[in-house]
């Protein structure tokens, strides 16, 4: 199949490095039409990998966490990055299929909602890989990333608890898919195992790519008394920093760290890594060992990281500090269980 080119590839390159470094002598003549030591084999080429992502790579939120996490693996594997923005199921059909026609390896969708689309097409390319980030779609050469980010959002919901003097929270999402929800309900299952009375506020963005509709919805939230927010709303995020840096209010942020767009009110991000479960991702198609099945991506795995606000982190009380390195290992062992993507929600 097409993606062990990615095996002569790689020696190809050793042989060259080696070629170099044994050199010393005198260089040898170019060998003559006929000659047994002429190369007549044709160049491998290199792999082809690209991300279709629903909003700007430059939104300081969820479309940049994907973009990066390209670019990661581009630097990684030697070649350039592909980054095409693609935002509705239509335009997510499209250009992937055109990508797949062109030869790509491996395509990233980033987002469960580009599942369906993907599954359209995968089908008809079964030299190409194609990854979602989310989504519950499993054949020979479709899979699911799965990160595991609500366990975070759990814990970052404790600490709201245990914050909160008007026992009023907001969370802002940036839509119904299940890395919003599943994230949003873990903070306040988190909550409730606090005080099942705290009012947990929840706004949904129509567009999650609208910093104004996150902003609004925000600040509908504190003026309704919530005292701590939190948000996962891709660029819409931006807009409940906003509304947090304003009004002077703890936020807890999701994906991408938000500490330095409001370095007084962060509290800490539940933070994505992409690149590097990327990176595994296309190097296993590549070689020809990667098991059809859901590509899961967990603390432990080094996709997923706590990034506590160095501003702020001194003056929090210490017994709510300490519920990270407290709650981390209950919640990985399942000893405090919350339910994963398509578990129990």
């Amino acid at each position: 199949m097409k993606r062990f080119k990615w095996l002569a590839f790689l020696l190809v390159a050793m042989m060259v490095v080696m070629a170099v470094g044994c050199g010393g002598g005198a260089a040898e003549p170019p060998a003559e039409p006929g000659d047994d030591n002429g190369d007549d084999a044709p160049p491998v080429a290199a792999p082809k990998v690209a991300i279709l992502i629903p909003s700007s790579p430059t939104d300081g939120g969820w479309g940049q966490v994907g973009a990066t996490g390209l670019t990661y693996v581009a630097e990684q594997l030697g070649i350039d990055p592909v980054i095409v923005e693609a935002g509705t199921a239509d335009l997510m059909r499209e250009e992937a299929e055109a990508l797949a026609a062109d030869g790509f390896d491996v395509i990233f969708g980033h987002g469960g909602q580009y599942a369906s689309p993907f599954s359209e097409i995968s089908g008809d390319y079964p030299d190409t890989l194609f990854v979602t980030a989310g989504g519950n779609i499993v054949t020979d050469n479709q899979m699911p990333l799965e990160f595991v980010l609500e366990r975070l959002t759990y814990i970052q919901g404790v600490m709201a608890a245990e914050l909160t003097e008007s026992n009023i929270l907001g969370m802002v999402i940036g839509g119904e898919f299940p890395a919003y929800t599943k994230t949003s309900r873990a903070f306040e299952m988190g909550a409730h195992s606090v005080n099942p009375d705290i009012n947990v506020l929840l706004g949904v963005t129509q567009d999650a790519s609208d910093m104004n509709e996150g902003y609004e919805l925000t600040l509908s939230q504190i003026q309704a008394g919530a005292d701590i927010v939190w948000s996962n709303a891709n660029q819409a995020t931006q807009g409940s920093v906003a509304a947090a840096r304003e009004t002077g209010t703890w936020i807890f942020g999701a994906v991408a760290d938000i500490s330095g767009e409001a370095p007084d009110q962060t509290i800490s991000t539940a933070a994505q890594s992409f690149g590097p479960a990327m990176q595994s991702a296309a190097e296993r198609w590549l070689d020809g060992t990667l098991e059809s099945g859901v590509i899961l991506i967990d603390v432990d795995a080094g996709g997923i990281f706590w990034v506590w606000n160095d501003n702020v982190v001194d003056d929090l009380p210490a017994d709510v500090v300490a519920l990270y390195d407290e709650l981390m290992p209950k919640v990985m062992s399942g000893e405090i269980y919350v339910p994963r993507e398509n578990e129990g929600w």
